[in-house]
């Protein structure tokens, strides 16, 4: 013998209780001032910034030399 539930409701009511959750957590975390969506000090790293530097400029194997001119 088999027990039949009726998934779509038990999937509806969790989904429901989740929401509510979720939304309960990010209104308390606004009502205390914190981001909820920033991370948290305790878990970051620091972030180590490298100086920008500018790609170097491909010099040419032979300096193009000056066409001759006739100043004749």
């Amino acid at each position: 013998m088999q027990i039949l539930v009726p998934w779509k409701p038990v999937v509806l009511v969790w989904g429901l209780v989740s929401g509510l959750v979720l939304v309960g957590f990010l209104g308390s975390s606004l009502l205390e001032g914190r981001n909820p969506f920033a991370p948290s000090a305790t878990n970051m790293r620091p972030v180590v910034v490298k100086p920008a530097v500018a790609p170097a400029v491909p010099q040419p194997k032979h300096p193009h030399k000056a066409a001759p001119t006739s100043g004749q």
